[in-house]
């Protein structure tokens, strides 16, 4: 049987072969193709991905209908690496591995290679012939939502307003869940677009669940592991003066809490007996014990 890190890159490479068939198609020489490319092609396990195609195999989704939301959803999550590292936000030099796109193309060219894959990730779902014009409204509502104002560029503006300042525990979760956690919840939501049924909320709840312990994890890899593991800075969040989990309740309770929410996430799927659910599960129990 596969693994969960097998069953990962095979969805990442179904992934990428979309977002490259569909970048040649509007193929361009200009430097920003080329930033663009660099930060959607970064070698990362393309997690919301997986999510994406977890909560689809539960309706019977087939792969042609949900690969291009998968896309959608990297592309929106590649701009946000891309803007995050830049100078004015957390100034990282380095992501997986790599030199940060600000570094290699400079910061106008990857401020704007940001803005092109956001844009792309609409125009991917626009042109998707697999969705119906209602589930296309619904997942661009989902995805903006995730996204914009009451999501990730509120978690960030909120991430950045914390810097040098003691915070509680409900407002550093408040903020990963903005910051991470709402992307990661709209990739389970996204799989749900021809969910009729009322179990909808235990997915949105699942969802919520787990981006919070995907970033309470993030918190711990950055204060315990080394940069060459992770590929990039870990000493970032220390020299930014950013409020983290560890930082707030310590490295025990930030393990505790991470586990906590995993198994709310997995007991509420299980207490529904939800068909076809095994991916999702287990990549819940993934995202708790993975080592970057």
């Amino acid at each position: 049987m596969p693994s969960i890190e097998q069953d990962l890159k095979v969805v990442a490479d179904k992934v990428n072969a979309y977002l490259k068939d569909f970048l040649q198609n509007q193929s361009s020489d200009s430097k920003l193709y080329e930033a663009m490319n660099y930060g959607l092609f970064s070698g990362g396990k393309m997690i919301r991905s997986y999510l994406v195609h977890s909560s689809c195999k539960i309706l019977n989704v087939q792969e042609k209908e949900y690969i291009p939301i998968a896309a959608a959803v990297e592309c929106i999550h590649s701009y946000s690496l891309i803007h995050d590292d830049l100078p004015a936000m957390d100034n990282d030099d380095f992501r997986r591995g790599k030199k940060s796109n600000h570094i290699v193309f400079g910061e106008a060219d990857a401020i704007l290679a940001g803005d092109a894959l956001q844009a792309l990730a609409y125009e991917i779902i626009a042109d998707d012939n697999n969705l119906s014009d209602e589930s296309k409204i619904r997942a661009i509502k989902l995805l903006s939502n995730a996204c914009g104002k009451n999501g990730m560029v509120l978690g960030q503006h909120l991430d950045i307003k914390s810097e040098s300042k003691d915070i509680s525990q409900m407002e550093i979760e408040n903020i990963h869940s903005l910051k991470t956690g709402k992307l990661i919840e709209c990739a389970v939501m996204l799989g749900q677009l021809e969910n009729t049924s009322s179990n909808e909320k235990i997915f949105k709840s699942f969802g919520r669940n787990i981006g919070l312990a995907f970033q309470i994890i993030d918190d711990y890899l950055e204060a315990t592991s080394s940069s060459k593991k992770l590929g990039k800075d870990i000493n970032s969040d220390h020299k930014n003066k950013k409020s983290t989990f560890i930082n707030v309740v310590g490295v025990d309770k930030s393990l505790e809490r991470s586990e906590e929410l995993a198994k709310s996430a997995i007991d509420e799927i299980n207490d529904e007996k939800i068909s076809n659910s095994e991916m999702l599960i287990e990549l819940a129990r993934y995202i708790t014990k993975r080592e970057k």
